[in-house]
């Protein structure tokens, strides 16, 4: 069976303005992929490598054939595409504009990129980075023959397939949509075996206990428990926009389909047997994550919880890395480290050109939209004009109450102590008192009889 997929015609003029640099160039194609099809989002053209180890840091000017590409900086651009995605989207492949026919024969060196590409997306599995689809899609335009070609190459059997796409004028894909607000307050403790471990590590450990918890979680739609093989149009058809005065909203256009997730504490297997054990910490986090996600038109129930299990999951793992990359040294259990807050980046989207579809960035404290405007221009080829366009979900975190709480604990540990300390104090002195009048008798009571 050929595989197949489907993009906007805008994608193919993309394409052919690349071909109009004399360079060659590489990027990313972004997009759902389905059991029998493949939905293309968009291309994002991986930035020129200025690294110490790149090949043409040194001449400071793009390759102009393939063989130059580095394939460890192609991988490392689908890690970060990859954090900019939600749940469901995925990295479906590269795509070449070169004066050369790369796929007649399918060069090595695809294979080679391509195999670059799915370790390094599964180097963090929080991230979710390769679908259960092991085939990637290579799209070559030639600028030679002014033509394009498609193949499939699957990475577990390094077999070559015949694919196809079509470039489709206006495409018009129903995507339906799906929100969720996930707020999170846990407390995690840290074992004294694990004491000294890294923050990193320790914050590994967290995603795999609330990734383990979503597994076994309830997942209601629009407050409605549903069969996981339902339809998911035929769920949000109940829910229709109302037409509007204006004629904003078309008839029959869904609303966004609100999920609510109920959790168990852990879902991890705890054994039969409890065990008391001593604690070096804990590490609590706090706050909410916000998703936002597009799923094809014949996607079920159980589409639709797997994908927004992907994008919480895939969110709170970008942003931790992210955090964690930026500080300069992790903490290793140090006096002065052991109460500190974290602020992770805060969510922002930014709509396709030409979509519905958003995708995100993540903005660190202090930064703005022109902070998300320079890397959705560097990582996805993006041009955001307006400011507006960046729609900030989460906002910034309120720190009041951590540091508040910070300040509580650490005023009741005094006054937890200062009772102990008086009580002591009263015993002591009341000792010493009744061992006084003891002596103040005796010697009355013995001057009275013998004097």
């Amino acid at each position: 069976m050929v595989r197949s997929a489907v993009a906007d015609e805008g994608l193919l003029t993309y394409m052919t303005n690349l071909a109009k640099t004399d360079t060659c160039t590489v990027g990313l194609i972004l997009g759902q992929p389905t059991s029998s099809k493949d939905y293309i989002i968009h291309f994002a053209k991986t930035p020129p490598c200025h690294g110490d180890n790149g090949k043409n840091s040194n001449t400071g000017k793009s390759p102009k054939k393939f063989a130059d590409i580095l394939d460890i900086w192609v991988a490392d651009h689908a890690r970060h595409a990859t954090r900019m995605l939600p749940g469901g989207m995925y990295v479906l492949g590269i795509f070449v504009v070169s004066e050369e026919d790369i796929l007649s024969p399918f060069q090595q060196k695809i294979k080679t990129m391509l195999g670059h590409i799915h370790r390094r997306l599964n180097s963090n599995e929080f991230l979710y980075g390769n679908p259960n689809i092991p085939e990637k899609l290579v799209v070559n335009y030639c600028t030679t023959t002014q033509t394009y070609l498609c193949k499939s190459y699957d990475i577990e059997t390094a077999t070559v397939k015949q694919a196809e796409i079509k470039f489709q004028p206006k495409l018009a894909v129903k995507w339906l949509q799906v929100e969720c607000k996930y707020e999170l307050d846990q407390l995690f403790p840290i074992i004294e075996e694990r004491g000294n471990w890294p923050l990193r590590r320790h914050m590994q450990d967290i995603l795999a206990s609330i990734n383990e918890n979503f597994k076994s979680g309830v997942f209601m739609f629009d407050g409605e428990i549903r069969d996981g093989d339902d339809c998911l149009e035929l769920v949000g058809k109940k829910r229709k926009v109302p037409r509007a005065k204006s004629g904003h909203h078309e008839s029959g256009e869904l609303k966004p389909m609100q999920v609510t997730i109920i959790v168990p504490c852990d879902g991890r297997n705890l054994g039969q047997s409890l065990e008391l054990r001593s604690c070096a910490g804990q590490i609590r986090l706090a706050g909410h994550v916000a998703c936002k996600l597009w799923l094809h038109p014949k996607a079920t129930v159980s589409d639709a919880s797997q994908a927004v299990t992907q994008d919480l999951v895939r969110s709170l793992a970008a942003r931790l890395e992210m955090h964690l990359d930026s500080l300069i040294e992790e903490e290793h259990g140090s006096p002065e480290d052991t109460n500190s807050i974290h602020e992770p980046p805060r969510r922002v989207l930014v709509t396709l050109p030409n979509s519905t579809v958003t995708l995100s960035d993540y903005l660190f404290p202090g930064e703005g939209p022109q902070e998300a405007q320079i890397s959705l221009q560097e990582l996805l080829d993006i041009e955001v004009s307006e400011q507006d366009a960046i729609k900030d979900i989460e906002g910034q975190a309120d720190l009041t109450e951590l540091y508040n709480d910070g300040l509580e604990a650490d005023t009741d540990e005094i006054l937890h102590r200062l009772p102990r300390a008086t009580n002591r104090n009263i015993y002591l002195g009341g000792l010493a008192i009744a061992f006084l009048v003891l002596v103040l008798s005796l010697v009355l009571h013995f001057v009275k009889n013998y004097i």
